[in-house]
């Protein structure tokens, strides 16, 4: 075979590698939200409706009596929740969740969840409980012995109905953790307003804003360990327990992720009983704290190897024509490759450079999904960029 024939075979190839890829993960989709021939799209609308209306009934008497207390509250839960979506954005590195479909996760934390399934079956419980093994192992175990289960269900029900709506674009370990997080962090604000808003309630009138501001900056002090972490946890467990055309099914993986997942959510929940309200409670949530984000680390590296290899292969084409070097993709994916990669720079600016250099990589592979590998003005300009900073870095 000639050379320009073996030339054209692994083009070929390398084209096939990045078809097969982009179909397989979804990356490049778009997200509808709106499909009325899917029920789980009226499904999604009619509970929203429910919870809306349940946030309505809960706060509307109150608000006029309280309405500075709300508004602070709203106002510091609102920038803690902004902080970490910020944060969340930037850890959902490989192919971002469209912003559609991470405001309906968002949506579906807040208010369904939180306010048409929750809220309604936590008091229902609670009060079962204070009956049946009185007040005192209620204010010890109660909230532990109910919300793993009926929070988390709540939560993992807007998950499986995004996972209807959007099939292309779920379907992944690791998106199960960027979707799960922010369903979570939609339920934890409102959650921290919550408790908030009763706070200014239960004191009676009695220097509202303070209590207010107090509780809101307590809730935000702990906001690391909650409810992000605990769906995130539980959605990529189901992922696995499922299996997707993306990823191969590992039911004893998935298993083993829900059930932490809800364990971390008993064991932050009732802490004190566990600590049995004295000294002990501190080392609970400790170990509470180290166990969530290890087990975090260890699911983000499991997940990782899938979205390395459609990083591979959709650069595949780039890399065989030279726009990028396989040293340069290692760069990426590889931790040790990637600080010696930044390290081998002979100066400051170089470093620099490289560090830019590695989202300029990453960049053209989203650009090549999203247009699905064709020649476009946006991936012409991400080569375009890949080239000035592969210049800058020397």
């Amino acid at each position: 075979m000639s050379e320009t024939g073996t030339d054209t075979t692994r083009s070929s190839e390398a084209r096939q590698r990045q078809a097969r890829a982009m179909e397989i993960s979804g990356w490049g989709e778009r997200f509808h939200f709106v499909q009325p021939h899917n029920l789980c799209f009226w499904v999604f609308v009619v509970l929203t409706g429910i919870g809306a209306f349940q946030v309505w009934a809960y706060f509307a008497p109150k608000t006029g009596l309280y309405a500075d207390a709300f508004a602070i509250s709203a106002v510091l839960c609102g920038l803690c929740g902004l902080a970490w979506f910020a944060w969340f954005r930037h850890i959902d590195r490989w192919e971002r969740q469209p912003g559609r479909l991470i405001l309906a996760a968002l949506l579906w934390g807040a208010i369904p969840a939180t306010f048409a399934f929750a809220l309604t079956a936590n008091n229902a419980m609670i009060s079962i409980y204070n009956k049946l093994l009185g007040q005192v192992w209620s204010a010890n175990w109660a909230a532990g012995a109910t919300a793993p289960i009926t929070e988390e269900a709540a939560k993992l029900c807007g998950f499986i109905l995004l996972m209807s709506l959007a099939p292309r674009l779920i379907r992944t370990a690791n998106d199960g953790l960027i979707v799960g997080a922010f369903i979570g962090l939609g339920f934890a604000i409102f959650e921290d307003f919550l408790y908030a808003a009763n706070s200014t309630a239960q004191a009676f009138g009695t220097d509202p804003v303070d209590h207010a501001v107090q509780m809101s900056f307590t809730r935000i002090a702990v906001s690391f360990v909650s409810h992000p972490l605990f769906s995130a946890l539980v959605c990529t467990g189901v992922i696995y327990i499922l299996g997707t055309a993306a990823q191969p099914r590992r039911i004893g993986r998935g298993v083993a992720f829900v059930l932490v997942g809800m364990f971390l959510h008993f064991t932050w929940d009732d802490a004190g009983g566990l600590g049995r309200g004295g000294i002990l409670t501190f080392p609970v949530m400790l170990g509470s704290i180290v166990l969530g984000f290890t087990v975090l680390t260890i699911a983000f590296r499991r997940a990782a190897p899938r979205e390395y290899q459609f990083v591979r292969d959709i650069l595949a084409p780039e890399v065989e024509a030279g726009t990028v070097t396989d040293a340069e993709v290692d760069g990426i994916l590889d931790k040790k490759a990637r600080k010696a990669f930044i390290k081998s720079a002979p100066h400051h600016k170089s470093r620099r450079a490289r560090k830019h250099l590695r989202r300029a990589i990453l960049d053209l592979a989203h650009d090549l999904a999203h247009d699905k590998g064709s020649d476009t003005e946006a991936v012409r300009h991400s080569r375009s960029e890949v080239e000035r900073l592969r210049v800058k870095a020397g």
